[in-house]
């Protein structure tokens, strides 16, 4: 008798790129091997570019929200978050009958019952509110907290943490936040990530020219500051690259505005690049640049180091877990210092550290970590590891 195949939804935006998109997507490309087409459940449908370059098959199911999500883009950042708390999806309204369902927003409650686990992206208590400005200019935002911790929360559980539910965390620092939150330990599930199959050699470090930055163009990532590093090191090409949305053309404006100001020559901007052109640019990097503070994980550091580049990354957050060479680390007083002490020093040194990170990141690998997510669909999340020395 044949095995009845599961039917899977995934609950999650998938109309751009971005790092939480790209664990759906391999955890899609998983699932199809199963022989499963999951359902992607958002007010918009997924982006068919992005699911046919990924070699992915996924349905679509609409629902509703009470703020459309395009609507939401044109916010400001803390309204943003703010105004999410109204898109509250409940599936017991929908006629669904699904097995099982993959959890990335956390605005989703599933029907009582019903197998899911929920992907820990993040803190599990927004920023936003929770550290807001002291006195006088912080009033509107405790109003606000006050009123969704006395009234909202119960109709609109956005924010809240779901104790029925199954978690598993991205990396050991968002674990590590969620049990000092919850008192509750939780497994970790590292983003899965494709990694070249790679030899390399210390001649190569003659063609790699460039400085990268190769993330979302957002504020909170702090791109500027590569800008202020490419002025000081004017030797080295300077690439900025990364998913740009059109709600996010404006800051790309200020930041080639900030170029011209400090009379950049040495500095290229790339817009939502393809696969093609960000490999090409990262075997063309010789150091990678997170300014980010406490990033939840940090996959693109994890694919610039999976190809040759030495990442000098911010000393915080999952990137520690990623880049466990202190001095490839900096903090906001020492960044021009600390690059300047890695730029120092030989290329012997550059690729016996790059070597080591390279076998260092082998745990990030794509089957792994699409093994461990599709473990809780087939029952047996046992496999999951948990590391402990973060």
């Amino acid at each position: 008798m044949a095995t009845k195949t599961k039917k899977v939804a995934i609950v999650y935006r998938m109309t751009h790129p971005g790092g939480v998109q790209s664990v759906v997507l391999a955890l899609i490309r998983g699932l199809n091997k199963l022989n499963i087409i999951p359902v992607i459940i958002w007010d918009l449908p997924p982006s068919k570019t992005m699911l046919e370059k990924a070699g992915c098959l996924a349905d679509f199911q609409y629902v509703r929200f009470a703020v459309p999500s395009k609507q939401i883009d044109r916010l400001p950042d803390t309204l943003r978050y703010l105004v999410w708390i109204w898109n509250v999806i409940r599936a017991e309204k929908y006629p669904w009958d699904f097995d099982f369902y993959y959890i990335f927003y956390n605005g989703f409650i599933p029907p009582a019952g019903t197998p899911h686990l929920r992907y820990l992206n993040g803190p599990p208590i927004l920023p936003q509110l929770e550290n807001f400005p002291n006195g006088i200019r912080g009033t509107g935002i405790r109003l606000f907290v006050w009123t969704y911790r006395s009234i909202l929360r119960h109709y609109y559980p956005a924010y809240e943490y779901h104790a029925e539910s199954p978690y598993v965390a991205n990396s050991a620092f968002i674990r590590n936040l969620f049990e000092q939150t919850y008192n509750r330990r939780i497994p970790v599930v590292f983003p899965p990530i494709k990694i070249p199959e790679k030899q390399f050699n210390s001649n190569d470090f003659n063609n790699r020219d460039t400085i990268t930055y190769f993330s979302r163009l957002v504020p909170y990532k702090r791109p500027e500051m590569v800008l202020s590093l490419a002025a000081r090191f004017p030797r080295y090409r300077c690439v900025l690259m990364g998913g740009v949305p059109k709600h996010r053309l404006p800051y790309l404006e200020k930041l080639q505005a900030f170029a011209r100001d400090l009379r950049l020559r040495n500095v290229v901007f790339l817009a939502n690049p393809g696969d093609e052109v960000v490999f090409r640019e990262l075997d063309r990097t010789r150091y990678y640049i997170f300014p980010a503070q406490n990033e939840h994980f940090g996959m693109t550091t994890v694919e610039a180091i999976g190809h040759g580049a030495i990442p000098f990354v911010h000393d915080s957050g999952g990137q520690r877990e990623i880049v466990p060479t202190e001095s490839l680390r900096f903090n906001d007083q020492n960044f021009y210092t600390k690059f300047a002490e890695c730029n120092s020093w030989g290329i012997h040194q550059l690729h016996q550290i790059r070597c080591h990170l390279y076998e260092h990141i082998q745990q990030f690998e794509e089957s792994k970590g699409v093994s461990n997510l599709l473990a809780y669909l087939n029952g047996t999340p046992t496999s999951i590891t948990n590391p402990d020395n973060n």
